[in-house]
């Protein structure tokens, strides 16, 4: 079991905010609480702007999972986090590329949740991880 607060939602989304905003395609973030108190988190939310998504990723269908009659209407796509604090786990739900839900093992630290979710969410955009570094640049010689 694990206790998200409003402390590991703060890490885990400034883990996760630098690969959203390197998508280029307008993510903001929201998170959702079980309480008015702000001691457990439930979701985290990520919106992008529809249109910059479709026109980034094409190969993504998402145009074609709303249906070509019903994009004009949608306001943003959305990539979900669920926390399942009493599994342990939480279980992420992203619009496009017909993905199912993934469910990513939460050790209860923001740092170290943040960077998983981070690479998870890097692989399914396309972009680089903060936690990856080059070591290699192209054109230079080492």
């Amino acid at each position: 079991m694990v206790d998200p607060d409003h402390a590991w939602a703060v890490e885990v989304v400034g883990a996760c905010d630098p690969v959203f905003r390197a998508a280029d395609v307008g993510f903001v973030h929201q998170v959702g609480y079980g309480d008015e108190h702000r001691r457990t988190v439930v979701s985290l939310l990520w919106e992008a702007d529809p249109t910059r998504f479709a026109d980034r990723y094409p190969e993504s269908g998402i145009i074609e999972s709303y249906g070509a009659d019903q994009w004009p209407g949608v306001h943003c796509v959305d990539f979900w986090v669920y926390v399942e604090p009493e599994a342990g786990r939480c279980r992420l739900s992203v619009e496009g590329w017909n993905l199912p839900e993934l469910f990513l093992e939460l050790r209860g630290i923001g740092a170290v949740d943040g960077a998983n979710l981070a690479d998870t969410f890097a692989r399914i955009l396309g972009v680089t991880s903060p936690r990856v570094t080059q070591t290699h640049q192209p054109g230079r010689v080492e």
